[in-house]
């Protein structure tokens, strides 16, 4: 185990930066950069408020980065900024639950299984290719997880600074102004602290400038707008679609998603057992544990899928549900850490899932080193031959499978938003179209 699970946190992150790495720009990334070459930063914010969404602060965010675009290994940088700052976020928490609960883990085993939870939540995240490297769509659902975790912290921090207070403003705000599901779940769970009577000013405080937030989210133009273009839902309509996405969301991708993610989460167990405590958690019964964890983890997916088919009259995408994800990954490795710690009889069959676990890894970062690889040439490729080529209409070739990056395919039809957006991304004289 000594070697196995520092192996398992090093090819997690080898992963995420190699594909990062391999990422290109998608289809919405060029209509923003085409905005940028004709209009000036504050002319295309205001636009996006007060005419398609008020996502205000993740709105910022995009146009602030996608600046630098013709910057070398642009993507590569972001992701790479994007994954350090969730690592360092999760860091600082579980740094701050180890003095909270004075478990007393050692800095590099902190380290370590900080980088295991976010392979966890990785594989808790259904889309991953849209909410991790989709650049248009991470500035929204990938940032606000990255602004939860800097903000949860301070709640198990003893000694607050004023540094500490700033973070979760700033992460707060932002979650409020650009998350719409993830800022529900984060309002209900400061309610319930206030009515426990537990960190009621940092409670309120919370809840105070993620609600403004929202607010000022909700109650703009570019809002109201996209609410009178979207359907209305009739009762039994929203019921129906929110349960077809809640059973989409927990079992229709579960070999890819929830079941690796279970196996990853293995560590977490072990890392129970080195605790001295026994039962950490008065009265942790396994199996009245498991039942709340379930049942807490469908409560939330449906809670989400609801307020999302609410908002959007039809199937919510499956990005909005990373607030879901994150919830799930916490549960799941808080419940395997306390099962650890309540068994403490050695399971040698563990270091047997860890094996698994390395050799999954080993041949998951062999095979999509060849997807994305394959995938980013051919990108390549096509700009090069697009930008060679003077035809009145430009015709390319498909694009190969994307894995786990968020596909820049277009359409045969020149008339397609996906073509429309390419072709003022690359400011083109000619349409762009897909070989039939």
């Amino acid at each position: 185990m000594k070697y196995l699970i520092p192996l398992q946190a090093l090819l997690l992150i080898l992963f995420l930066v190699i594909t990062s790495y391999f990422n290109r720009f998608a289809i919405d990334d060029y209509h923003f950069i085409g905005q940028l070459k004709v209009a000036s930063f504050s002319e295309i914010y205001s636009h996006l408020y007060y005419h398609w969404h008020g996502r205000w602060t993740s709105n910022f965010l995009l146009l602030f980065f996608l600046k630098y675009n013709q910057l070398p290994f642009f993507l590569m940088i972001f992701n790479l900024l994007s994954f350090g700052l969730l690592y360092v976020g999760i860091v600082r928490l579980f740094k701050s639950i180890n003095e909270f609960y004075q478990l007393q883990f050692q800095n590099k085993t902190i380290l370590t299984y900080s980088a295991i939870f976010i392979g966890v939540l990785f594989f808790c995240t259904i889309t991953p290719n849209e909410t991790w490297f989709w650049y248009t769509s991470s500035v929204v659902y990938f940032w606000s997880t990255i602004a939860f975790f800097f903000g949860f912290n301070l709640f198990f921090t003893k000694t607050k600074r004023w540094f500490d207070y700033l973070i979760f403003v700033i992460s707060t705000i932002y979650i409020g102004g650009a998350n719409e599901p993830l800022t529900f779940f984060i309002i209900s769970i400061l309610l319930l602290l206030i009515l426990k009577k537990k960190e009621v000013f940092l409670s309120g405080l919370g809840l105070v400038l993620i609600g403004s937030a929202f607010l000022i989210n909700y109650l703009s133009d570019g809002t109201t707008h996209r609410n009178l273009i979207t359907p209305n839902l009739s009762a039994i309509n929203l019921v129906l679609y929110t349960g077809y996405s809640t059973v989409k969301f927990l079992f229709f991708s579960i070999h890819q998603t929830f079941i690796p993610a279970l196996f990853l989460s293995a560590p977490f167990y072990l890392l129970g057992k080195k605790i001295n405590m026994l039962n950490l958690v008065e009265n942790f019964k396994p199996f009245k544990a498991l039942f709340w964890s379930i049942s807490l983890i469908i409560a939330t997916v449906i809670i989400n899928q609801l307020s999302v088919v609410y908002a959007l009259g039809g199937l919510s995408p499956d990005r909005a549900g990373m607030a879901s994800s994150v919830v799930i990954a916490i549960i799941l490795v808080r419940y395997l850490f306390l099962l650890g710690n309540y068994h403490q009889q050695n399971y040698d069959a563990l270091k047997y899932v860890m094996i698994v676990n390395v050799i999954f890894l080993f041949g998951f970062n062999i095979f999509y080193f060849n997807v994305h690889q394959q995938y980013a040439k051919a990108v390549d490729e096509r700009m090069e031959f697009i930008m060679k080529n003077d035809a009145s209409t430009i015709v390319v070739e498909a694009l190969p499978k994307s894995g786990y990056l968020y596909s820049s395919e277009i359409t045969t039809d020149s008339t397609n938003f996906k073509n429309t957006h390419l072709k003022e991304g690359l400011s083109l004289k000619h349409n762009v179209v897909l070989k039939n």
